[in-house]
């Protein structure tokens, strides 16, 4: 296959699809809200790219008009979101500067890498959520580390997500050939890969509660 977008896509779509179903089947298994939310989320973000991996293929072009794919994609950090919700446990979330910092930063990036194309209120929306799922998870980091525990798996790799996906975009703005394995593909394999992880770690934590 020469371009190599297509198959970037189709590896995408597949993989989430493949832990969308391994999700779900394992959120039945044990009776778990956590696994079924994730498999929501996989679904999202799966239903999203199989709309612009079609649209490429059929089209021959990227979707320009209307945001499918994007609603797709906020919909599954909206999910995301609420799995980080339920992981709280019922505890507070407080103000904390280092955290904050990283909302801000991820608004920031958020707008300046066009996410959600070339609305700057669906880009400042994703970034508030994706905002929130960072701080959540570092302030749970941060709560682990001063009670000298180990922080989860899962917080450390929803961050790096989070970051993944935005650098993603940025990346994309600096790459004019998609037809051939470049730094865009390399990146956007290895979120792919960081998203499919979360099954495993969320699957770790079911198991062991």
């Amino acid at each position: 296959m020469d371009n190599f977008e297509i198959f970037d896509n189709v590896f995408q779509t597949m993989s989430l699809m493949v832990m969308m179903i391994v999700s779900g089947a394992a959120g039945l298994k044990y009776s778990s809200r956590k696994l079924v939310v994730l498999a929501c989320a996989y679904g999202g973000i799966m239903l999203g790219t199989l709309f612009y991996m079609l649209h490429l293929t059929i089209i021959g072009d990227i979707p320009r008009i209307f945001y499918v794919s994007e609603i797709s994609w906020m919909a599954g950090y909206l999910f995301f979101l609420l799995l980080v919700i339920l992981r709280q446990e019922r505890k507070n979330v407080h103000f904390q500067p280092v955290p904050a910092m990283l909302v801000l930063f991820t608004l920031i990036a958020s707008v300046h890498s066009d996410v959600m194309g070339n609305s700057v209120l669906m880009s400042l929306v994703f970034g508030a959520i994706t905002g929130t799922i960072v701080y959540i998870s570092s302030l749970r980091i941060l709560r682990a580390r001063r009670s000298h525990i180990p922080p989860a798996a899962f917080d450390w790799m929803m961050v790096a997500v989070v970051i993944l996906q935005i650098l993603v975009y940025f990346v994309s703005e600096y790459i004019s050939d998609f037809s051939t394995f470049n730094l865009y593909f390399a990146v956007d394999i290895l979120f792919t890969l960081s998203l499919c992880s979360l099954f495993w770690l969320i699957r770790k934590e079911v198991r062991q509660s």
